[in-house]
């Protein structure tokens, strides 16, 4: 009777606790999902109006890399990849409007930071050429969303230095490189030729007339062989015999 008791205490404690632990409603999923997105969508608006505003108040032409970097980071919460990544696409047609050019405006933070980190575009272009010409190239021709002059202007800034500064650098760089190996090569007979003159040790022809002498012995192994090979023979190792 008691273990009956127990197991109907049981079974009521069951009985309670499934409609609290139990699975969930269609409903409970469908306002859960949606506090999900609302949440998504909300998070993906702030970063994006707080990239805004670190874009208003930073100088272009002088930017400084800790707000590039969080203006980057604001900004890739509404950027596509950022979609595709948090597995969100039934949030990607909202966020593409509430946060409208978010693409464009990460990739300028991403040309800025570099910008920032050494100094000028046109350092930034020799040491991180591809990327920072890469993030420009990104950056659409006809860009018409927030901050465009702001946008544009450091975009074609970036390859018109490119094409008018760094390029021409380059290929002077080259050319004076080609004319130095041209003139090394012209005078390497030369060369050869002097120190052969100077050395008889650089001549063929001394080599295969039995002349060379191997005297290197830049640590002495060599002389300290002789000198023990020489002790050896004057004490008469090796030429003794054993005796009766």
């Amino acid at each position: 009777m008691i273990c009956s008791n127990r197991a109907l205490a049981f079974i009521m404690t069951l009985v309670i606790l499934v409609p609290i632990f139990g699975c969930e409603t269609k409903a409970d999923i469908e306002a859960r999902e949606q506090e999900q997105q609302y949440s998504f969508i909300n998070r993906s608006i702030e970063g994006y109006q707080k990239g805004i505003a670190i874009f208003h108040e930073m100088d272009f032409a002088h930017p400084d890399q800790q707000k590039a970097k969080e203006a980057s980071l604001a900004f890739f919460g509404g950027t596509p990849d950022h979609v595709r990544m948090s597995e969100r696409t039934d949030c990607a047609s909202t966020i593409a409007n509430v946060c409208p050019n978010a693409e464009a405006l990460y990739y300028t933070a991403n040309c800025l930071e570099i910008i920032a980190e050494w100094g000028g575009i046109e350092k930034g272009i020799t040491v991180k050429n591809s990327m920072l010409l890469h993030y420009a190239g990104l950056i659409p021709e006809n860009y018409n969303g927030p901050l465009k002059k702001k946008v544009l202007e450091l975009r074609n800034q970036i390859f018109d230095i490119n094409e008018n500064v760094v390029k021409p650098k380059k290929a002077a760089q080259e050319a004076r490189h080609k004319q130095l190996q041209a003139e090394y090569n012209r005078t390497y007979s030369e060369r050869v030729a002097k120190m052969s003159a100077d050395d008889p040790y650089y001549d063929e022809e001394f080599y295969t007339a039995g002349n060379y002498k191997e005297d290197y012995d830049d640590d002495s192994y060599r002389s300290k062989r002789r000198e023990d090979r020489e002790r050896h023979r004057q004490s008469g190792g090796g030429t003794r015999r054993w005796r009766n």
